[in-house]
């Protein structure tokens, strides 16, 4: 069980390597598209366009078309920034997601890997696959949403003390996810940010 949350960590590692590569090659190739920022400076006849589309692909790189070396710099600084960010929270979402898989298989009985939400969350909130169909007979009679008491389908917590520590490890992990999340929104946030900016460089460049 170590072995395929070690494998299941390296996955996510090697995943956000490889978006920070693809990040830093794109910002490479757009920086040598628009030319040198000294050269750009001098010149007064770029696109407002052209740059707010440069910046939307990749911010900091419509401000070098236009001429704005300074900002250009901050927006590519903050691009950076913001990718190794979410990078490490999804690298941290993924390790923290093997953590609580693996205590619930060795506490629980039970192989969380690619179930639903749904059940994962009930797993979190009964002692057992049998106190959880008790429940819903219960509260829902002959209507009762029962599940399967199979050897795939059921759990049996060893102590009440290890469902709550399963549902600490599994908040960290749903914590990391949501922060990863907000990173995306600062990408998004920067891109535009970056069009107006820049289209205000060029078109200033144009007076």
């Amino acid at each position: 069980m170590r072995s395929r949350a070690i494998t299941g960590v390296s996955r996510t590692r090697g995943a956000a390597y490889r978006a920070a590569a693809r990040t830093l090659l794109c910002l490479l190739a757009c920086v040598f598209a628009v030319g040198p920022p000294s050269a750009l400076a001098q010149n007064t006849g770029r696109s407002p366009g052209k740059a707010s589309l440069l910046s939307l692909l990749l911010p900091g790189t419509g401000e070098l078309y236009a001429g704005g070396s300074r900002s250009g710099r901050f927006f590519l600084f903050t691009e950076g920034m913001f990718w190794t960010g979410m990078a490490v929270f999804k690298s941290l979402e993924g390790s923290r997601t093997d953590t609580y898989r693996a205590f619930a298989a060795s506490h629980a009985g039970v192989q969380l890997i690619g179930r639903p939400d749904r059940f994962i969350e009930e797993v979190g909130l009964h002692n057992s696959i049998y106190a959880r169909n008790t429940r819903e007979r219960f509260v829902s009679g002959e209507f009762a949403d029962l599940r399967d008491e199979t050897s795939n389908e059921a759990w049996e917590w060893d102590s009440d003390a290890s469902r709550h520590k399963f549902l600490t490890l599994r908040s960290k992990a749903t914590s990391a996810e949501q922060k990863a999340f907000m990173f995306v929104g600062a990408l998004v946030f920067n891109r535009f940010a970056s069009a107006l900016n820049a289209a205000s460089i060029a078109r200033r460049a144009q007076v």
